[in-house]
């Protein structure tokens, strides 16, 4: 196999696993296209896919996962699992990728937001609020290969019966405590998108240990059909949607999966090596989650004082060919597309999310793929230095 052809002009792109894509993915694809059984339930043997999600329980510890063509659908089958019906009222963290609140309004549910709080993830005060004016899910949303302390979100919601659904389509990998990312509530979703820790492009994973929620993602991403019996005539049939994975995403993830270790460890040292470069310099300003060694360390989060110093941090660090950048700048609903829907907080008789909409346009993350060579790292660690002369960092 030849050199590979270089994609990217900057030193620490926005990407992980899929830069580490080799032979082996090759191969596997291969594979795939040589048996010629691409849609997963096209041969008797375990498909790539199942042997992926068994993968994915062996590593979680859960009893439940099932594979599906995006974290977005793994939302939507998800929510579907919950039988959630027209005008129920789901309450989801304000910072998060419009796939969380899309995915909720595409059954004609209603997303609540809720503030952002850097350590629970949701604002409590704010949470407690809206639980009591009724709501049949809640779902918090992790960062960037980061965990949340939502212990406390769960036990709010478990007082009142209501099933959480862990956004963690962004902390493959991550942990708070012991417990895994999508470990905490009753179902965990997941991506493989490109940009995610593990990749296949397009991906999703929905894990729980309820049998109920498992086998009604299963039917409902399947057409709704009983795959067993091949039959829409039974009791637990129901219109259902396309959602599902395929065996060349699967055959890739097989791989990855296989990687993940290698790549947290990386980007650990990566970023020991960012951190311990320029821990003379007192920096303040960068944020961790409660649990640092539970991170998977794909990137640095810096807070910086104003909007003016946030736009000068990432237009200086990009001359140098270094990213920062924003996750998201701004609150899902600051989009004017749920104006138009009157999915707003001034609309729904909300919360404003003051917070997640100050801190949004303060937020800068600084990207540590697994490919960083040493050289690479000098000059990130330069750059920092540069930022914090210049008192854009402090």
């Amino acid at each position: 196999m030849g050199k590979r052809i270089k994609r990217n002009t900057r030193i620490n792109p926005n990407e992980f696993g899929d830069l580490l894509y080799d032979r082996k993915e090759l191969d596997a694809i291969s594979c795939v296209l040589l048996d010629g059984k691409i849609f997963r339930y096209s041969g008797k043997k375990p498909s790539p896919t199942d042997i992926f999600e068994n993968k994915v329980k062996r590593y979680l510890g859960v009893k439940y996962a099932h594979g599906l063509n995006s974290g977005t659908s793994a939302l939507k089958a998800s929510l579907r699992a919950l039988e959630i019906k027209p005008g129920d009222r789901v309450l989801i963290s304000a910072y998060t990728f419009i796939a969380t609140p899309a995915a909720v309004i595409s059954l004609g549910a209603i997303p609540i937001p809720i503030d952002l709080n850097l350590d629970t993830g949701m604002d409590l005060f704010q949470l407690k609020t809206e639980i009591n004016k009724g709501c049949v899910a809640i779902i918090p949303v992790h960062l960037q290969g980061r965990t949340f302390n939502i212990s406390p979100i769960i036990k709010l919601a478990h007082k009142k019966n209501i099933p959480v659904i862990e956004d963690a389509c962004q902390a493959f990998g991550a942990k708070y405590g012991h417990t895994p990312a999508g470990c905490f509530g009753d179902m965990g979703v997941f991506s493989f998108q490109q940009y995610k820790q593990i990749s296949s492009g397009e991906g999703g994973m929905i894990i729980t240990n309820n049998r109920d929620y498992y086998r009604k993602t299963k039917i409902y991403s399947d057409h709704g059909i009983v795959r067993e019996l091949r039959s829409w005539d039974t009791d637990e049939a129901i219109i259902g949607d396309n959602l599902r994975m395929d065996n060349l995403r699967a055959a890739i993830l097989n791989v990855q999966i296989g990687k993940l270790p290698v790549m947290i460890a990386t980007q650990k040292k990566n970023r020991d090596f960012i951190l311990g470069g320029v821990s003379n310099l007192k920096i303040t300003s960068i944020i961790n989650s409660s649990d640092v060694k539970g991170e998977t360390c794909m990137n640095i989060l810096f807070l910086a004082a104003s909007v003016k110093k946030t736009v000068d941090i990432i237009s200086h660090a990009k001359n140098s060919k270094i990213e920062f950048r924003y996750l998201w700048d701004r609150p899902y609903y600051k989009h004017g597309i749920f104006e138009k829907m009157e999915m707003t907080p001034r609309y729904l008789g909300s919360f404003i999310c003051k917070n997640a909409e100050d801190i949004s346009k303060r937020l800068v993350f600084l990207s540590i793929p697994p490919t960083l060579s040493g050289n690479d790292l000098k000059k990130i660690v330069k750059e920092i230095k540069t930022l914090h002369k210049l008192r854009l960092i402090v």
